[in-house]
């Protein structure tokens, strides 16, 4: 009600019994724009088309109980259809929230780019992100009255049926829908399942039956309600046969194979869990390197243990851990691949008989944040003349691999000649590495594992690989604190060893020319006050959070005309199909001021790009050491960043600006290993657009004690101070009896 885009709020309600109606007509004598127009009817829909029949307004939206709408969503609407006179509806983005546990999820919104087709697998649409033209309701005609759930889906799937290139899109926050189990949707997820599946096959000639597997996902996972006299087999088998005119004959099988599974089938299940495979060491870490064969993996219940069974049999062959595993064997002689005896790892003479020096184990070559840290770790031993060798770990996540500084100090082989193995590879690529190359590479090695991780605890599926370590070296003291319990619990050494950021190749100082001259070659503003955010596509855009950065700066800038701030966003293209991708190339064609670089740059070109820049703002929801913010506090650029992760061990001083958060669950699925357990900080916007007004405000001056500042940044991370922490640590693990 205060947003002045609403003319007139029609109620529709079935007949409320806890006192909404006396509010709500207590409420109408004081505002006349509200009129309760329903205390009667047959269900959502038609107290819908009774709203609708008897609205006054050239544009219309609902909004479903407990639902919200953004502040000033309706004026981007409004004056985006006013815009785009052909438009005959627009959306935007939709967000899914639970202010009792702090649980905030974006809606999979699809863009409209994509068509009919787009909303083929699901709707992508957020219903009260919604706003259409009367018009267009009069042409399509009323909601379908003989659906009880998805009569949004169907309006949206008639209005791109007649008007594909009518249909407008805003990329902003335009609809919040709350989560809670007493909501009409969450109560009737199987209705929703049916229902929705037979719209497919109306609208696309068939349906593949995903959403009645979802359904089923959901029934196992609790999210959705299990009828009381229901067992999970007896209602999918219920809701199949309910669906089964929509499916195609395949459909039909796979669903009831998958959720309905014959006697032999269930049979099979039986015997394969009979077995206890995961339970063999080498399985679990075949569980970590691929999630998908844990056991409470988000799958059919009716064969975890068989799918379990089908990952070893396909990686068997070309696994040493696997091969090299008697339990396993014992349990599973008929692993494929293997021979009758299983290689056995060959003996090893103790690490203290090997030379002095570290075996650096990573992805030497890719241009990623963990390839950064083999790197780093390399100039730190070379600094301070710690003896070390190289093993490179390939990559399979389609990052560039083009940073051959390392390539004359690779080792030929998985296994290094000295004391001391430094694992630089977070957890996954660690397990997968064991996997290939089995025991050996370790055996005969002190090692120490400085493996990433970004939530407040550490993933209870990665236990195993502490088997595979004698120390642990965390980049941060926030990374600390997640593995001490387990650390303690498996009496392994850990200590915080602080990674280089070495900018040496860069001017911390630069002149007034040369910043003039940067911002030339990268086509920015010569006089504004620059921000930039650096981000990968390949890394989890949640968690990075690049709609927060863009959000704050144009809420301390709201006047797109003010030409005296911009902001630059550097980022690596993803797949153009990525709605990520989408949503940033939209939002940027709204604001000139919003400067995009999507290019592999080098690592002395980016630096520079930092160097030319005066702000660098990062608002994740977690770092786990912050490499970005600590090159940009060795430049003298100001940095406002989330205070949380492990940036807030070095975030501090006069070039910080530290900003609040508050504590939310990661939503199911979003960070994988991290489940609903696991938390992160979503950060306070406001705050950051203040400090971002503040810096404006300067208009380019300088802190007198930047370069003070510049001075002892460098100092911290420089790789002598770090390599010399490394000699000390190594030299006391050398030293022990």
């Amino acid at each position: 009600m205060a947003q002045p885009e609403i003319l007139e709020v029609l109620l529709a309600d079935a007949g409320s019994t806890d006192g909404s109606l006396e509010q709500i007509e207590e409420w109408s004598h004081r505002d006349h724009r509200l009129r309760l127009v329903s205390r009667r009817d047959t269900g959502p829909a038609d107290a819908l088309n009774q709203a609708s029949a008897r609205a006054r307004g050239s544009l219309i939206g609902w909004l479903n109980a407990d639902d919200l709408y953004p502040p000033g969503c309706l004026q981007r609407a409004v004056a985006a259809l006013a815009n785009h006179p052909d438009w005959l509806m627009v959306y935007g983005e939709g967000e899914e929230f639970d202010d009792a546990s702090g649980f905030l999820r974006p809606y999979p919104t699809v863009l409209p780019c994509a068509g009919l087709e787009g909303q083929r697998n699901h709707c992508g649409i957020c219903q009260p992100a919604v706003l259409w033209r009367r018009s267009m309701g009069v042409l399509l005609g009323p909601f379908n009255t003989n659906l009880n759930t998805a009569f949004d889906y169907d309006y949206w799937l008639r209005a791109f049926t007649a008007f594909p290139h009518r249909i407008g899109y805003l990329p902003h926050l335009q609809g919040r829908t709350r989560l809670h189990s007493s909501s009409i949707t969450s109560l009737q997820r199987g209705l929703v399942a049916v229902e929705t599946t037979r719209l497919q096959a109306t609208y696309f000639g068939s349906a593949s039956g995903r959403n009645l597997h979802n359904y089923g996902l959901e029934l196992q996972a609790g999210h959705a309600q299990l009828p009381a006299d229901q067992t999970l087999f007896q209602q999918m088998d219920k809701v199949i046969a309910q669906a089964s005119t929509a499916l195609s004959p395949h459909a039909e099988a796979w669903l009831r194979q998958t959720w309905c599974p014959q006697a032999d089938a269930q049979l099979k299940e039986q015997q394969a869990a009979q077995l206890q495979l995961q339970k063999c060491h080498s399985v679990r870490i075949l569980q970590i390197a691929h999630p998908q064969l844990c056991l409470k993996a988000p799958s059919p219940p009716a064969g975890p243990h068989r799918r379990l069974l089908a990952g070893i049999d396909q990686h068997g062959p070309y696994s040493l851990l696997l091969q090299q595993d008697d339990v396993l064997h014992q349990r599973y002689p008929r692993l494929k691949g293997s021979s009758p005896s299983p290689p056995q790892p060959s003996s090893h003479s103790p690490w203290s008989d090997r030379p002095f020096g570290v075996n650096l184990i990573g992805h030497a070559f890719h241009v990623f944040g963990v390839g950064e840290d083999i790197r780093m770790a390399a100039r730190a031993l070379a600094a301070a003349d710690v003896p070390f060798t190289v093993i490179d770990v390939p990559a399979f996540n389609g990052s560039a691999t083009n940073d051959r500084s390392l390539e004359d100090l690779i080792h030929p082989g998985p296994s290094g000649p000295y004391a001391f193995n430094l694992i630089c590879l977070q957890p996954i690529s660690h397990a997968q590495w064991l996997l290939q190359n089995g025991l050996t590479p370790q055996q005969g090695h002190y090692t120490i594992a400085a493996w990433p991780w970004e939530t407040d605890r550490w993933p209870q599926a990665w236990e195993p690989l502490l088997e595979h370590c004698d120390e642990l070296w965390p980049a941060s003291s926030y990374i600390h604190r997640v593995l001490q319990p387990m650390a303690a619990q498996h009496a392994i050494p850990i200590h915080t060893m602080p990674m280089a950021v070495d900018i040496t190749a860069t001017n911390v100082k630069i002149s007034e020319q040369q910043r003039r001259t940067l911002r030339h070659q990268f086509h920015l503003p010569l006089s504004a006050t620059l921000f930039v955010y650096s981000f990968d596509f390949n890394s989890t855009t949640i968690r990075k959070n690049p709609h927060a950065v863009i959000e704050a700066f144009q809420l301390a800038f709201p006047d797109q005309q003010q030409q005296k701030v911009a902001l630059v966003i550097k980022v690596l293209s993803p797949s153009p199909a990525s709605h990520d991708w989408q949503w940033l190339q939209a939002r940027l064609l709204e604001d000139p001021r919003i400067k995009l670089i999507a290019e592999n740059l080098g690592r002395e070109d980016l630096l520079n790009l930092y160097a030319c820049c005066d702000a660098f703002v990062s608002l994740h929801r977690s770092e786990g050491f912050g490499r970005s913010l600590a090159e940009a506090l060795q430049l003298g650029l100001a940095v406002i960043a989330t205070d949380h992760g492990g940036n807030t061990d070095f975030c501090q001083g006069p070039l910080a600006h530290p900003v609040p958060w508050r504590s939310v669950p990661i939503p199911p699925q979003a960070y994988p290993p991290a489940d609903e357990r696991h938390r992160w900080a979503e950060p306070d916007i406001a705050s950051a657009a203040k400090s971002m007004k503040t810096i404006a405000a300067m208009d380019g001056a300088r802190e007198a004690d930047v370069a003070e500042a510049t001075v002892a940044y460098k100092q911290q991370f420089s790789p002598h101070s770090v390599g010399e922490r490394y000699r000390r640590r190594l030299e006391a693990i050398w030293q022990q009896p």
